[in-house]
C-alpha cells in the first residue's frame, strides 16, 4: 500500500493508530485501503473520495515545504516507536533522521526553577555526547536541556504538537526554537498534518512519541501532578530505563516543583505508580530506575541504555 492510501486510511473515522499497527501486514500486502475500510468501516466508503482529495493536499504541502512523510511500513520508520500501542501511522519529518539511532528523552516542567534550569543544561550537555536529546522543545526544562552556552545542541530531536508548517501552527517563541534546532542539524517530528494547529490535546498525544522514540528517559524537575506524567505513563510500559534527578542537599529541591522527583527517588516504582495513576505497581513495565545525583549515576544510566539498545556506548 502506498503512502497516500495509508494516509487516507488514517483519516477514516473509527480507524486509529492501534488498528493500523495491528494490521500492518495488510498495509504491506494490499494495494489500496478500500478492502480494509469495506471490512471494518463500510459506512465510511462514500467518504474515501473526500479523504483522497485531502490526502493530495497534504502531500502537496509536504512537497512545497520540504517535509518528508514516513509510514509505519517504511524501512526508515523507527523500530523502537513501533513498541508503543498506538504508534502514528505516518510521521512528518524535517531534518536528520539518523539522530533516531540513539535517543534519550530529557523532560520536566514548563515552569522550571533556577536550579532545574541549571541541572537541565548540565544533563543535556553531558548526555548529548552519547545520545540525541528528545523532548517537546517547549519552555522550561525542555529548552534548557537543549541549549548550551546560548546555542542549541546539534543532535536534538523535537516532537512538536502542531503541523510542520510551523510558522502557521506554532507560537512565535516555539517557531524560533524549531528554527534553531533545524539550523543546528537536528530533527523535528510531528504526527499532525502540515497545517494542523496545536490544541489542548495534541501536547499529551505527542508525549507518547517522545517515549516511544527514546531508549531512556530523564526526569529533571516536575510536580507530582505535572504534565511530565503523560510521558512517564507511556514510558512505564516499555521496559526501558528511567533516570530521576535527585538533589537532596538543596533547599530549593524540597519545593513542590520537585515533588515528582522526590517521590520516585524515595519510593521507586511505587512512587512512579502514584504519579501516573496506577493502583498496582505490578502494572509498571519500566526498566531499571536510576536516582541521578552524580556523574557516576549518569554513567550507570548510559550503560543501561546502551545495553538495552544493543550498543556499547560507554
Amino acid at each position: 500500500m502506498d503512502i497516500k492510501n495509508i494516509l487516507i486510511l488514517s483519516m477514516v473515522k473509527g480507524i486509529g493508530p492501534a488498528f493500523i499497527k495491528k494490521n500492518c501486514h495488510r498495509l504491506i500486502n494490499d494495494r489500496s485501503c478500500d478492502h480494509m475500510v469495506k471490512e471494518s468501516k463500510p459506512e465510511e466508503l462514500d467518504n474515501l473520495v473526500t479523504y483522497a482529495k485531502t490526502a493530495d493536499e497534504i502531500m502537496s504541502d509536504c512537497k512545497d515545504h520540504d517535509i518528508k512523510m514516513v509510514s509505519i511500513i517504511d524501512a526508515e520508520y523507527p523500530s523502537q516507536l513501533k513498541e508503543i500501542g498506538d504508534p502514528p501511522s505516518i510521521l512528518f519529518i524535517k531534518g536528520n533522521l539518523s539522530l533516531l539511532n540513539h535517543v534519550v528523552a530529557i523532560i520536566g516542567t514548563r515552569h522550571s526553577s533556577e536550579l532545574g534550569n541549571k541541572i537541565a543544561e548540565r544533563v543535556g550537555s553531558y548526555f548529548a555526547d552519547y545520545f540525541s536529546i528528545c523532548n517537546g522543545l517547549v519552555e522550561g526544562i525542555d529548552e534548557h536541556s537543549i541549549y548550551v552556552g546560548g546555542k542549541v545542541l546539534s543532535n536534538v530531536v523535537g516532537i512538536i504538537s502542531g503541523g510542520l508548517c510551523y510558522n502557521e501552527t506554532c507560537s512565535s517563541h516555539h517557531i524560533q526554537v524549531i528554527n534553531d534546532v533545524l539550523e543546528a542539524g537536528g530533527l523535528i517530528i510531528s504526527e499532525y498534518y502540515p497545517r494542523q494547529k496545536e490544541d489542548m490535546y495534541s501536547g499529551s498525544k505527542a508525549s507518547r512519541i517522545q517515549a516511544g522514540l527514546s531508549h531512556g528517559l530523564i526526569l529533571v524537575q516536575s510536580k507530582i501532578d505535572g504534565g511530565s506524567k503523560y510521558t512517564l505513563a507511556k514510558f512505564a510500559k516499555l521496559g526501558r530505563p528511567i533516570g530521576v534527578i535527585h538533589f537532596p542537599t538543596s533547599a530549593e529541591y524540597q519545593s513542590e516543583s520537585f515533588g515528582a522527583n522526590r517521590l520516585i527517588a524515595e519510593e521507586g516504582k511505587d512512587g512512579l505508580a502514584q504519579i501516573i495513576g496506577l493502583k498496582k505497581t505490578s502494572a509498571i513495565k519500566t526498566g531499571p530506575l536510576f536516582v541521578l545525583s552524580s556523574k557516576d549515576d549518569y554513567n550507570r544510566l548510559i550503560k543501561s541504555m546502551s545495553n538495552a539498545n544493543n550498543n556499547t556506548l560507554f
